[in-house]
């Protein structure tokens, strides 16, 4: 049984709290994917006579539990054990951690609400928020936000197709599930593929500098020019008498 197969199942036993737990897990271990599991929830919804609120909602409160989840990482261990963390994390890598540092100190709450609707990126950007000690409000308040807007174009969609039923929602399903299948693994691929290459060649270069950016951004402060051969304090010989 593959991810998406088993993730469904878990969906139809535990029903909302299942959808939650799902959409959580995909915060915390971003190959589970969101995007294949959401119109399920509405076509699941639909089925059994739920108004489309309620996935929408169980939805969201798992994107902002699983979000809370690597906030916590980041705000507990702060921004040197988090980069120690991430060099043991496979396909993530140190540049990951700066183009989310630079992108959360610049925009603040819209980067967090905006990066819900890009996998991976959601994971993220929770990161330098828990490193920043964002409030916890505030990042529950951006996520949810960020999220409730994604989760529901997907679970809409399958709401409509749960309602139509017959031929029409089996042809979505399986349409659904053969174009997410095939993005899915090129997406693998070519992020497998690019993060080999980049390992190779920063093993080529050296390592890539794990320091926190505010301690790299002094780091060169303190290079100080050679001095010169002659010391300061001689200046030229003293003359010698002839005798």
């Amino acid at each position: 049984m593959d991810v998406t197969a088993w993730a469904i199942g878990l969906m139809e036993l535990l029903g909302g709290p299942g959808i939650a737990l799902v959409i959580a897990a995909e915060a915390l271990f971003p190959p589970v994917p969101g995007e294949v599991l959401l119109p399920f929830a509405g076509v699941s919804a639909a089925a059994n006579g739920q108004h489309v609120l309620v996935p929408i909602l169980w939805t969201t409160a798992g994107s902002v539990l699983g979000g809370l989840g690597v906030y916590g990482v980041g705000r507990a261990l702060g921004e040197r054990r988090t980069r120690a963390l991430i060099d043991r994390i496979p396909l993530l890598e140190q540049k990951d951690v700066d183009v989310a540092l630079r992108f959360f100190a610049r925009f603040g709450f819209p980067a967090v609400a905006l990066a819900r609707f890009v996998p991976m990126v959601r994971t993220l950007i929770s990161i330098p928020a828990g490193i920043e000690k964002m409030p916890v409000s505030v990042f529950a308040l951006a996520t949810g936000l960020g999220s409730g807007i994604w989760n529901a174009v997907f679970v809409i969609a399958g709401y409509g197709f749960g309602l139509a039923g017959g031929e029409l929602l089996e042809g979505f399903v399986r349409l659904y599930s053969l174009i997410v299948a095939g993005v899915g693994a090129l997406a693998a691929i070519g992020l497998l593929t690019q993060r080999l290459r980049g390992r190779r060649r920063a093993a080529g270069e050296g390592t890539h500098d794990a320091r926190p950016l505010s301690e790299r951004a002094g780091g060169t402060a303190a290079v100080r020019e050679r001095p010169s051969d002659v010391s300061p304090d001689s200046g030229p010989e003293p003359p010698t008498l002839d005798e």
